[in-house]
């Protein structure tokens, strides 16, 4: 049912970025050896989600998304899931590969619901093409945390 839920909410998420994710094979390409994580992707939409934490009473549920709206545009995202009503809150980070394969804050946002089972979040942002982007949320239900993130989504022409 949880499962559900937060499949239904990245969705909704995706409905409101106004993309529906293809159903084609990823393509990687290792730019280099030293990257904190597996791949960089030139998919259009990636999704990252969040692990439960098993100490935790309140958290569920989490994950991250971007997706390629134009070579100039990017939709980012992320969603919270509670397992009980609680304040539940999502912030979203979207960050840009650095020609020294670093990462730099583009922009980020907040989006807090109170007594609610979960937070939905996206926006619709410009970015510069010919680079890598990710998206980074942490999540939070009452005192829980936790974290997800998505691999890098290639913008360009």
């Amino acid at each position: 049912m949880k499962k559900r839920i937060f499949s239904l909410l990245l969705a909704i998420v995706l409905c409101i970025m106004g993309v529906i994710i293809p159903r084609t094979e990823a393509k990687a390409e290792v730019i280099s050896e030293d990257i904190a994580f597996s791949d960089l992707l030139t998919d259009d939409a990636l999704i990252g989600y969040a692990q439960n934490q098993t100490w935790g009473v309140y958290f569920s549920d989490g994950g991250s998304i971007i997706n390629k709206i134009s070579s100039t545009k990017v939709g980012a995202g992320g969603v919270t899931n509670a397992n009980v009503k609680c304040t539940v809150k999502v912030t979203v980070i979207l960050e840009r590969r650095n020609s020294d394969g670093g990462w730099g804050r583009v922009t980020s946002w907040n989006q807090t619901n109170t007594n609610a089972y979960s937070v939905v979040s996206s926006k619709s942002v410009t970015v510069a093409s010919g680079y890598y982007y990710r998206v980074r949320c942490y999540h939070y239900a009452s005192t829980d945390t936790s974290s997800s993130f998505t691999n890098a989504l290639w913008v360009g022409n």
